[in-house]
């Protein structure tokens, strides 16, 4: 239901932003950290740091509002807890791992610009897994985590001319546990990041 949810306002926010004519448009880089865990028991609820980057365009459609899409490159990072062991025991000895999950991650993010040097980001996240951690997967001798993620993203962003400065909650929606339901893993954390404008160009 949650990953619906997600869906239906990815649908709405590109609907929305299609219904207003653009008055510019500008494109970057960005780089910074994650500071996220995976939830459930078979995880030991701690944050860990991981890598992001990748570019981003921003839609001018006014002074206040800008729609916001990005294309990343999400690292997620975690430590299975000892009650990994108990929950899928046929796994074998394997508590205390550290999992690493790599995801490109397109956010669409509705941006409103009280001033222009600030950015309230609200929006939904599409992720597609593409690499995981080869101990849990060769115990399972397949796939350990499902291979879409789903998440609500909002945030505050700096505008400093060509900088910004910004940082984000994530909050997955979705179960990625592809192994059953029994204990449920959803991903959660912070993401801090500079960006750097390369062009910006005028449509109007």
């Amino acid at each position: 239901m949650k990953s619906r949810l997600a869906f239906a306002t990815l649908l709405l926010t590109l609907i929305t932003a299609h219904s207003y004519a653009q008055q510019s448009m500008e494109w970057g880089l960005k780089a910074g950290g994650n500071y996220f865990k995976v939830g459930g028991r078979s995880f030991d609820n701690t944050y860990n740091l991981s890598f992001s980057g990748g570019a981003y365009a921003e839609l001018n459609y006014n002074s206040h509002f800008t729609l916001q899409p990005e294309l990343l490159f999400n690292m997620v990072q975690a430590k299975t807890s000892d009650a990994f062991n108990s929950i899928y025991s046929n796994y074998g000895a394997i508590s205390d791992q550290l999992v690493t999950l790599d995801y490109i991650a397109v956010p669409i993010l509705i941006a409103y610009k009280p001033v222009p040097e600030l950015s309230i980001l609200f929006g939904p996240q599409y992720s597609f897994l593409i690499s995981q951690t080869s101990g849990l997967t060769a115990a399972r001798n397949g796939n350990t985590f499902s291979r879409s993620d789903f998440a609500l993203v909002f945030g505050g962003q700096l505008n400093l001319g060509k900088m910004k400065l910004g940082l984000r909650y994530q909050e997955g929606l979705n179960n990625i546990n592809a192994i059953n339901s029994t204990d449920t893993w959803r991903t959660y954390g912070l993401q801090f990041y500079f960006g750097y404008q390369i062009k910006d160009r005028k449509l109007k």
